[in-house]
Parts: structure tokens; sequence; C-alpha cells
């Protein structure tokens, strides 16, 4: 239809939408792949993290096995296991991070805090 100046009509093709909609959705795939992956990457590093923390606490009991006995009373408590109780009575239970991060097209995935470690590493994830 031409208007009255005798131009064509200005505006998008049915196809351009269709490649627009293509598009959105193959970086929507790649976007929540990239945060798939992210998140297996923290788990590993987590992983790695607490072996390399075992590892030296047994080299640490190893070296202080062979050692003479301290005779500092204060240096008692970080051997017998004190900790005070507030600080492990309760653990995280909510997150103040929001569940949807916002102007985000990508779904999110579930939020992972405080005691919910524990939970995912029984699970196996």
């Amino acid at each position: 239809m031409v208007d009255s100046i005798g131009r064509l009509p200005i505006g998008r093709s049915p196809m351009m939408g269709r490649k627009r909609k293509n598009f959105l959705q193959k970086t929507i795939q790649k976007m929540e792949q990239w945060r798939d992956k992210a998140r297996i990457n923290l788990f590993q590093q987590r992983r790695r993290y607490k072996q390399k923390v075992e590892r030296n606490q047994a080299l640490m009991r190893a070296k202080k096995s062979g050692r003479l006995l301290n005779l500092n009373p204060s240096s008692k408590l970080g051997e017998v296991g004190f900790k005070p109780k507030s600080i492990h009575r309760y653990g995280l239970t909510h997150s103040t991070v929001s569940s949807k991060p916002r102007y985000s097209i990508v779904k999110p995935r579930e939020r992972i805090y405080g005691n919910k470690w524990k939970k995912l590493k029984k699970e196996g994830v």
C-alpha cells in the first residue's frame, strides 16, 4: 500500500520478527549454559578447597605430634575445639539476594546459601 506521498510503508517484515525471536532464544540458551558451567565450577572449587584444608590439617597434626606440649593455658582452647555457641547456634535460613534478578530474561536457578551447601553435598550435586 502506498501513502499519499508515494512512499511504501516502513516496518518490519514477519521474517525479521522470527529472526529476532530465534536470536533471543539462542542467546538465552547460551546464558543458561554459561550459568550452569559457572555453578559446576563453583562446586568443584569448593571441593578442591576442602581437600586442601583437610590435607593441611593432617600435615599440621603430624607436625604437632612430634613437638613438645605447649604450656600456655590459653593455647588449649584451640586444641579442644572451643567455639562460642552463639556463632554456630543458627545457620543461615534466608538470602538477602533477590530470587530473580531485575531486568533479567534468563530463568534463575535456586540460590545456594547457608546450610544448603550441606544438603547439596549429600545429594551429590
